[in-house]
């Protein structure tokens, strides 16, 4: 096997469900093989939605470099443009400084967009994976994934989920866009005396469930092209092939 430099080093994408358990294991392997995360989800670009949006804890930060978090105030466009050109900019930037570059989410449209090539202008695709890619998916029992939700969702309470919304509501207003969607649509008509503390506690778990099976479908596309694993086989895996 001819040696590695340092520009080849590949792009490890690290994909599946919310709750799926992709960033704790996207940061073990980052630290373990001297690597960067680049974030991959339509909400954490976010400033200020960090509890109900299941970003990346500032300790988790500290563990392994983090990328893509943070970028907009709730209510402005970020366009799938913008975030392929940036992530593609990280990617060479990470490998130029003989890091790995570690591409982790659930949002299939932002994963694939890099994964395979999509140009959306000129409305192509590639067939296959991109050269010097490692894609893995995290396989998840459909059991053991509603319980994390149901287990996500109460912690997210405990840290303050009612207060963050009560905040952004404050400084952006009720009509923000990204508060109309998820649980932080449901936490805020909890907020109006709409519904009850049991009702956000089913409602928003049950967003959540929805928006599983959504990301389900959608990694339905390009499926073959992408290993399928538990996560502890799925590290098994990936580490075999970075220590190659």
């Amino acid at each position: 096997m001819k040696p590695k430099t340092e520009l080849s080093k590949p792009l490890v994408a690290i994909m599946g469900q919310t709750a799926s358990g992709k960033t704790a294991l996207a940061i073990e392997l980052a630290r373990k093989f001297g690597g960067e995360i680049i974030c991959a989800d339509s909400r954490t670009i976010y400033r200020g939605m960090d509890i109900g949006a299941a970003k990346p804890t500032k300790r988790e930060r500290r563990l392994a470099p983090h990328h893509m978090l943070d970028l907009i105030e709730p209510g402005e466009k970020y366009t799938i443009y913008q975030f392929k050109a940036e992530v593609l900019r990280l990617i060479a930037e990470i490998r130029s400084r003989g890091r790995t570059p570690f591409l982790v989410g659930g949002s299939g449209l932002y994963l694939y967009t890099i994964l395979f090539d999509y140009d959306f202008e000129r409305e192509t695709r590639r067939e296959k994976l991109i050269p010097n890619c490692i894609a893995v998916g995290i396989e998840v029992d459909e059991e053991v994934l509603r319980r994390r939700i149901v287990e996500r969702f109460d912690k997210m309470l405990e840290d303050g989920f009612e207060n963050e919304v009560r905040n952004l509501v404050e400084k952006y207003g009720p009509n923000c866009l990204q508060l109309e969607r998820n649980s932080y649509g449901e936490m805020q008509k909890y907020l109006h005396g709409e519904i009850t503390k049991d009702e956000l506690r089913a409602r928003a778990e049950t967003v959540d469930w929805q928006l599983a099976k959504k990301q389900r479908t959608w990694f339905t596309q390009k499926h073959d092209q992408i290993t399928w694993l538990p996560a502890d086989k799925a590290k098994r895996y990936i580490s075999d092939l970075l220590s190659e």
